[in-house]
C-alpha cells in the first residue's frame, strides 16, 4: 500500500531548530503542562558538540514536502552504554494517520541495521495511544513505567522539620559539582537502565536548563559532606507549576529523614515562589519514593504515565 507520506535522510541544511521545534511541539501536545523545553544547545550537550543527525536520523514529510515528523537512534548520558533510545516527534496533526506506525517500522529498521544491545521506546500519556497500539499490534509490551505526580492540594503538606544533625544550604549555582554528582550517583545505583552521571556532562546540561528556566538546588549536609540534594526549577512560561528533580539521598544516609527534609525544602522554595502545583517523576518501582511523595499528598495523573518498550 503506497503512503503519502515519504521517509527521506536528515539532511544538515534542514537545521536542527526544526526537529527541537517538532519535539517541542509534540511534548507539548501530549501534556499541555510540560514544564522542560528541549534546546539546541542541550541537544548538543547529549549528542555531542558537533551533533550530525544524517547517520541514524530520518524525516518524514507530507504531500506537500513539509516536515512532519523524525525519528532516529541516540544514546542518552543517564542511560546504560549498551542502551539506544529511540528519538522521535510527529506533529500532533498527524497522531490519527498511519504516520505513528511507520516511524515506529522506521525506527525498528534502523535499529536492525545498527543492532545495539538494546533499543528502547518511550510514550507518554494516554495521548500516545497511537504509538501504543502499533507497539501492541508487534507484540511489545511495556518493560518500564515512570508515574507523574502532582501535589495541588498543599493542606496535605507537612514540613517534617530538619533533623539535628543536618544543615540546609540553597544555592542557586552549584559550588561543588563533584560533590553533587557523587550523591546522585551513589542514590540513583540500580536504578533502571541507569549509567553514572559525568560531572562535566551533568554542569553543562544544568547550565543550559538555567537559560530557559529559575532553577536552585537545596542541599543537605551533615558536618561538612553532602548528604542530600533536590533540585527545583520553574519554566517562566508556565509558572504556575514546578517541578521537583533529582531527590537524591546516599543509602549510607537514608532512613534518617533527609529525603523528607530535602523534599519539603523543595516544596517550600516553589511555594514562595507562586507555584500552585508541583511535579514530579517517579520510577514504577520505587516502593520507598512513591510512599514518601504520597505522605507529601503527591497523587500520579495516570493519564500521564511514561511507558518504555523494548524493541531489539
Amino acid at each position: 500500500m503506497n503512503s503519502k507520506f515519504k521517509i527521506k535522510p536528515y539532511e544538515e541544511s534542514i537545521g536542527l531548530s526544526e526537529m527541537v521545534n517538532l519535539y517541542n511541539t509534540m511534548a507539548k501536545y501530549i501534556n499541555p503542562e510540560t514544564l522542560l523545553e528541549i534546546t539546541e544547545e542541550m541537544v548538543h550537550i547529549v549528542l555531542g558538540k558537533d551533533t550530525i543527525l544524517s547517520r541514524d536520523f530520518l524525516i518524514f514529510e507530507n504531500e506537500k514536502a513539509e516536515i512532519v515528523g523524525f525519528a532516529g537512534l541516540s544514546k542518552m548520558p543517564t542511560y546504560k552504554e549498551e542502551v539506544e533510545i529511540a528519538l522521535y516527534s510527529i506533529l500532533p496533526e498527524y497522531f490519527d494517520s498511519e504516520l505513528p506506525g511507520i516511524v515506529i517500522d522506521a525506527i525498528i529498521d534502523l535499529g536492525m541495521k545498527k543492532n545495539p544491545a538494546e533499543l528502547l521506546f518511550q510514550v507518554v500519556g494516554d495521548l500516545s495511544a497511537p504509538f501504543q497500539k502499533k507497539l501492541e499490534l508487534l507484540g511489545f509490551e511495556p518493560i518500564h513505567y515512570t508515574w507523574s505526580m502532582y501535589l495541588d492540594d498543599f493542606d496535605l503538606f507537612v514540613n517534617p522539620g530538619i533533623p539535628a544533625d543536618i544543615k540546609i544550604d540553597i544555592q542557586k549555582e552549584i559550588e561543588d559539582f563533584s560533590a553533587v554528582i557523587d550523591v546522585i550517583n551513589k542514590a540513583f545505583d540500580g536504578s533502571f537502565k541507569f549509567k553514572p552521571l559525568k560531572e562535566i556532562r551533568w554542569k553543562k546540561l544544568q547550565r543550559a536548563l538555567q537559560k530557559e528556566h529559575i532553577v536552585e538546588y537545596c542541599m543537605a549536609f551533615k558536618k561538612d559532606k553532602m548528604v542530600g540534594l533536590c533540585n527545583i526549577y520553574i519554566n517562566p512560561k508556565i509558572k504556575h507549576i514546578g517541578h521537583v528533580a533529582d531527590l537524591s539521598v546516599p543509602p549510607s544516609e537514608q532512613h534518617r529523614k533527609i529525603g523528607s527534609t530535602m523534599l519539603a525544602c523543595g516544596i517550600d522554595k516553589l511555594r514562595e515562589k507562586g507555584c500552585k502545583t508541583i511535579h514530579l517523576d517517579v520510577h514504577a518501582e520505587n516502593e520507598k519514593a512513591l510512599g514518601l511523595y504520597k505522605k507529601f499528598g503527591f497523587h500520579p495523573k495516570n493519564n500521564l504515565t511514561e511507558k518504555i518498550y523494548q524493541l531489539l
